[in-house]
């Protein structure tokens, strides 16, 4: 009898001691060190715009008209190779797709289409959001002191 006795103590304290360790595992993981998503390197910093380079820099109007033909002349570059990226990664998740669908049946097919839309709703919806406050943020509201 005391050993049935000495096995449940033991298997208790296993147990309990791998919860502690499982939950301090998840602990660290989800509340002291949340990992950021990938998608938060998007917001990286961006370089400043003209109006900005001309406050810090004091430019003379000479030297942020010349700047300014810079970028414009840059503009299309921008353009172009991001119309080519664009061409490209969406070549790629075709054929990812057609690579998938040639291994789902006819009913996990439709599935999938239906959560490939609900994703882009929901990224269409953000990205609306990330808008509208960015455009609030940058927008030159001007406090009554500042109305002169």
């Amino acid at each position: 009898m005391p050993n049935k006795y000495r096995l449940w103590l033991v298997l208790t304290l296993l147990v309990a001691f791998a919860a502690g360790l499982l939950g301090g595992i998840f602990s660290e993981r989800y509340f002291f060190h949340p990992r950021k998503s990938d998608r938060t390197r998007r917001d990286a910093p961006k370089p400043p715009d003209l109006e900005q380079m001309a406050r810090e820099l004091t430019l003379s109007p000479d030297q942020k008209e010349s700047i300014r033909k810079i970028f414009e002349s840059n503009d299309g570059k921008f353009k172009d190779l991001y119309t080519e990226m664009h061409k490209r990664l969406s070549a790629i998740r075709t054929e990812i797709k057609n690579q998938i669908d040639a291994v789902l049946t006819p009913e996990q097919k439709q599935k999938l289409d239906s959560l490939i839309s609900q994703h882009r709703n929901k990224s269409k919806k953000e990205s609306d959001r990330k808008k509208r406050t960015s455009e609030r943020e940058s927008s030159p509201e001007k406090s009554k002191g500042e109305m002169k």
